[in-house]
């Protein structure tokens, strides 16, 4: 086993065990497992950057595969909510939510290493400006969305009248929902931005806005923030509504890369 590799599977381990260690903490209501789990995400992010390391050393520049794009993206997920609960503690425990999502990115990032990088030819200075803003904005989606999972099983439970367990280590409604929507507002311009420069840049390489399904999942995705902040602003769209369109609106957008991720491995194959 290379370096790269040991570094690759101690990583996911390691995310796997906080992932654990966090859901322990949410269901049994235990102290330990929940510093332990901040623990754990901490040695997460020593091992990710040094993976990151270690892959910038034997592969093409930065953000110029789809693999390098996931663990970038894993990595932001788990350093914003670290530094989110940092300022808020309540939200500690959101990391039940969110950190199985940093996982999920950073072994479909294992998977896509066979990917071949962006060509030459289509390569310019905007892609990884491009590249960058999504990825920023994905971010902060990913925290929408581990607050709006949060809130619809409070919801659930509280109108279920099941007021212990569970119910008793989640923040309040109003806490989930504002840090949801605090975290759409950041991410609804920088998807913005990301749309537009691919409907730009896809001019460019393809003379023509060529549309393809992981483009469509991301303009859905794109109408469904835009559907739930101008609800929220208009009509006074709050809680629940919104927190199932800010989880659809983030699985669309999520839809993105793993489309980008099965067309690229099937053209590599």
């Amino acid at each position: 086993m290379t370096v790269l590799a040991a570094l690759f599977v101690a990583t996911a381990l390691a995310y796997g065990l906080a992932c654990v260690l966090y859901l322990v903490s949410l269901v049994r209501g235990l102290e330990g497992p929940g510093r332990f789990a901040r623990i754990a995400l901490l040695a997460s992010v020593a091992l990710h950057l040094a993976y990151l390391v270690a892959d910038h050393q034997a592969a093409a520049p930065p953000m110029g595969r789809m693999h390098q794009t996931l663990t970038m993206l894993s990595l932001g997920i788990v350093s914003a909510f670290l530094l989110a609960g940092l300022k808020r503690q309540s939200i500690t425990v959101l990391g039940a939510f969110i950190t199985p999502v940093a996982l999920f990115f950073f072994l479909g990032s294992g998977l896509g290493r066979s990917v071949e990088h962006v060509s030459e030819d289509t390569r310019s200075a905007l892609l990884p400006f491009h590249i960058g803003v999504n990825v920023v904005g994905l971010v902060a989606f990913a925290l929408a969305f581990g607050a709006a999972v949060a809130y619809v099983i409070q919801e659930r439970m509280l109108r279920q009248k099941r007021l212990t367990g569970v119910f008793e280590r989640l923040p309040a409604l109003d806490v989930l929902d504002g840090f949801s929507l605090r975290a759409v507002s950041v991410g609804f311009p920088l998807l913005t931005v990301g749309v537009v420069t691919g409907a730009f840049w896809a001019t460019r390489v393809h003379q023509g806005v060529l549309v393809t399904s992981p483009q469509a999942f991301g303009l859905a995705a794109w109408v469904l923030f835009a559907g739930v902040l101008v609800l929220r602003i208009a009509a006074g769209w709050r809680g629940r509504r919104a927190a199932i369109g800010t989880i659809v609106g983030f699985l669309c957008a999520a839809a993105v890369l793993v489309g980008y991720s099965i067309r690229d491995l099937g053209g590599a194959s």
